[in-house]
């Protein structure tokens, strides 16, 4: 083995490189403690007003401790062991309504900083400045919601605030494909999650009801209300479950829309204008639904869209898009797409025939109407497209009348409660003032062909019942036809085809008052 020995000088050099002298000024010298961030309250300002001298209140800032010395503030010295002295400065800024010093408190909370975690009290404080549009506060309040910290989980509510503290466009929202799977994930982990919360809360109910007949003859009923615990907690697990779900699902349709790839632009046309009333662009949206992957296929819905789309093409000058077998995520993008070509002047029909069905789910056991695309199953309900679904959509879109015309089972459930008179207040004549008067007004309406029943289909020769007598009074109008007037003609005509069959149809005519109906009418307006 070698030693190396350096010669004397150079280790004389070294020495004098790594010394200092000892009358060196050392008031310069920062120590590591002083540039820890401290919680520091600084003194008040001095401030005049009129001949009065005045102090302001204290100031709190996080800033380093040198720094703290320096502006004359106060701090206690810590090792961060002592987070308790944070709350005391920051906690009366934030009742003032500081936004940055309640987001503060919000963070010494959750992180149970010198005292106990208190999600609770985390998320008070986040949600406080969170209104203030505070970005921290938004993201921070996005995480215990996501988390389901100090309140439900509920991933719609996270995926808001984290739009809006990256101040992106609510419409201009996308999600990574990788943020999209996972919520995909989980939206199937919560729905086997609440199957099996139902079975077995169905399970202790019938357990329940058997132990309670043995109490009233035995008079032990020990083991029935310890069922009835069980069960009761079951059914709180169950609804908590399902308004996870419901919010998973509403953070999809919401979140996952702009993904979708679609035509590159929709040809609005040309407004209609006839003896100087301008009513506007017109387009309409028609979707054919008959061969179905696994429900039953149906007999007419395509001939009847074609059919639909030429007239409204030839005899109304409409600009149409045909989806036929349309999937639910093909429907959804078609709606989606027309928010950025519809405007407040245009004019909407969503014509749908296909397969529809109702479901009642949660605890309320509400029933819910739903349109069924070619991709739907019957015994699985995550791609039937709720009608609560087209109604935001409806909501959204800035076109000034939307008329529904559903030829399905059950349409009628995309409408609010049927009244006689909403629709029946009517002029003797159609004056140039009434039909100016319709469509200053926002209109949401939807006519089904059977209201909440079953209806009837048509065959390869034959239109169903409800298509056949809307084509034929669309064909056979002459001027402005209003949608009340369409469903007078409807209601009759329906009727008495279904009667020769032996059979009874009727449809139903309703607002869509969650999509803003605010009383105007459609019109259908002859170009030819």
């Amino acid at each position: 083995m070698k030693y190396w020995f350096l010669p004397a000088v150079s280790i004389s050099v070294l020495s004098l490189l790594g010394c200092v002298k000892e009358n060196s000024a050392t008031s310069n010298i920062v120590h590591k403690d002083d540039l820890a961030i401290v919680d520091c309250l600084l003194p008040g300002q001095i401030r005049k007003l009129g001949t009065a001298t005045y102090n302001s209140a204290r100031r709190a800032t996080k800033t380093t401790a040198s720094d703290c010395n320096m502006r004359g503030g106060e701090y206690v010295a810590y090792d961060r062991a002592s987070y308790e002295s944070a709350l005391a400065v920051w906690l009366p800024l934030a009742k003032t309504g500081d936004a940055s010093a309640q987001n503060y408190v919000g963070e010494i909370y959750e992180k149970g900083l010198g005292i106990a975690t208190d999600y609770s009290q985390a998320l008070f404080w986040y949600s406080q400045a969170a209104e203030q549009d505070f970005a921290r506060a938004q993201i921070n309040l996005g995480l215990l919601y996501e988390q389901g910290l100090g309140a439900d989980r509920n991933l719609y509510r996270a995926l808001e605030l984290y739009r809006m503290a990256s101040g992106v466009d609510k419409d201009a929202v996308l999600l990574s494909q990788d943020a999209l799977a996972a919520l995909e994930s989980e939206k199937n982990t919560a729905e086997v999650a609440l199957q099996v919360a139902t079975e077995q809360s169905q399970s202790l109910e019938k357990q329940l009801a058997a132990s309670e007949k043995n109490y009233a003859q035995a008079k032990d009923g020990a083991h029935s209300k310890a069922l009835r615990a069980l069960y009761e907690h079951s059914l709180v697990d169950r609804s908590r479950l399902q308004d996870q779900l419901d919010s998973m699902a509403l953070a999809y349709r919401s979140f996952s829309k702009n993904l979708l790839t679609g035509p590159a632009a929709i040809d609005m046309g040309e407004p209609v204008v006839v003896k100087d009333i301008n009513f506007g662009r017109y387009y309409a949206l028609i979707i054919g639904n008959q061969n179905y992957e696994y429900l039953d296929d149906l007999r007419s819905p395509i001939q009847d869209a074609k059919r639909l789309q030429a007239v409204l093409e030839q005899r109304y000058g409409f600009k149409t898009r045909f989806l036929e077998n349309a999937t639910e995520k093909d429907i959804l993008l078609a709606i989606n797409q027309l928010f950025g070509e519809l405007t407040e002047h245009d004019n909407l029909v969503i014509f749908y025939a296909g397969h529809g069905e109702i479901s009642s789910a949660g605890l309320s056991k509400t029933e819910r109407g739903y349109w069924l695309p070619v991709d739907a199953q019957s015994d699985n309900i995550s791609h039937w497209i709720n009608n609560a679904v087209i109604s935001d959509h409806l909501d959204r879109l800035r076109a000034r009348s939307i008329l529904v015309v559903s030829d399905s089972c059950f349409a009628g459930y995309l409408g609010a409660d049927n009244s006689p008179y909403l629709f029946g207040l009517t002029e003797s004549t159609q004056s140039r003032s009434s039909i100016e008067r319709g469509i200053k007004r926002r209109a949401r309406v939807v006519i089904s062909s059977g209201g909440e029943k079953p209806v009837l289909d048509g065959n390869e020769a034959y239109h169903s019942i409800f298509a056949g007598a809307l084509i034929e009074a669309l064909e056979a109008n002459q001027q402005p036809l209003r949608d009340s007037q369409l469903f007078a003609l409807l209601s009759v005509n329906v009727g008495k085809r279904a009667e020769t069959l032996g059979l009874y149809q009727k449809p139903e005519m309703k607002p869509v008052r969650e999509a803003g109906h605010e009383g105007g009418s459609f019109y259908f307006v002859p170009t030819l």
